[in-house]
């Protein structure tokens, strides 16, 4: 079978399995969360590299199955691109929600070409709010996507290469958690290793989620831990985690997805 053919049957395979119905939720009307299962929550942050994988092939679809059999309920993505000539002018966060029955929305970050670049969201439940915050980034503009839903925020970010900005972007994460009266989750590629300085401040206002331990880059063969998901300190007891992995995806991305599953 041809590697395109089995991405397809793949992704149609989970989607057969696992249905969001037609409006493309997970959550029933009573509000809870359906392949999750009552009163979970799936979260799973994801820089994809456009789709681009480890061998170089580019493929949203193979993306789209890395993320659908995790059945998530939020995702947040990072490295996404939206009308550039480099990924054939496609809406990338569009196509994945197409791919996977979710809802998408994009922030760009940067202006590449004629189109853009920048992090992204999926979820089940439909989006109540949006909002786009620029962040410090010498090297390329950076951005945080805050997405309200019924019971709390979701953030998707990418932090600086320096170590200066990302200090800055963790004052502006926590005054976002001081502000918002909700749980306030955020997962992302946050450039930082376990125990930076920077991440050390950034618990000052939110707690690990992740195992923040297990590797997550390069992909193939993983040296180091950079990507995870936090929430917000005066919500974290409220929300119990289940279960916490890093997915063992070694080609779609050079990236690992990070998975955390809990309950509110």
């Amino acid at each position: 079978m041809k590697k395109s053919s089995f991405y397809i049957f793949v992704v149609t395979s989970v989607l057969t399995l696992y249905p969001w119905g037609s409006t493309g939720s997970a959550w029933g009307a009573t509000g809870q969360a359906g392949p999750a299962g009552a009163g979970e929550l799936r979260i799973m942050s994801y820089n994809i590299r456009v789709g681009k994988g480890m061998e170089q092939a580019q493929s949203l679809v193979r993306t789209a199955a890395v993320i659908s059999r995790e059945r998530p309920d939020i995702v947040m993505l990072q490295e996404v691109d939206s009308a550039t000539a480099r990924t054939g002018g496609i809406n990338q966060a569009e196509e994945l929600g197409r791919l996977t029955g979710m809802h998408a929305v994009f922030a760009s970050a940067i202006k590449l070409g004629s189109g853009k670049y920048g992090v992204a969201m999926l979820s089940a439940e439909k989006p109540l709010s949006v909002r786009k915050i620029p962040l410090p980034g010498r090297e390329e503009a950076r951005v945080l996507l805050i997405v309200e839903f019924r019971r709390f925020f979701a953030a998707s970010t990418h932090f600086s290469l320096t170590e200066e900005d990302r200090m800055e972007s963790v004052k502006i994460l926590l005054k976002e958690a001081d502000r918002l009266r909700k749980p306030f989750i955020v997962g992302g590629d946050f450039n930082a290793l376990p125990g930076s300085a920077e991440l050390e401040v950034l618990k000052s206002g939110f707690s690990l989620l992740s195992d923040g331990k297990t590797f997550t880059f390069p992909a193939n063969f993983p040296d180091r831990c950079i990507d995870y998901i936090f929430i917000s300190n005066r919500f974290a007891e409220k929300f119990k985690v289940i279960d916490s992995s890093v997915i063992p995806e070694a080609l779609a991305s050079d990236h690992r997805p990070v998975v955390v599953v809990g309950t509110f």
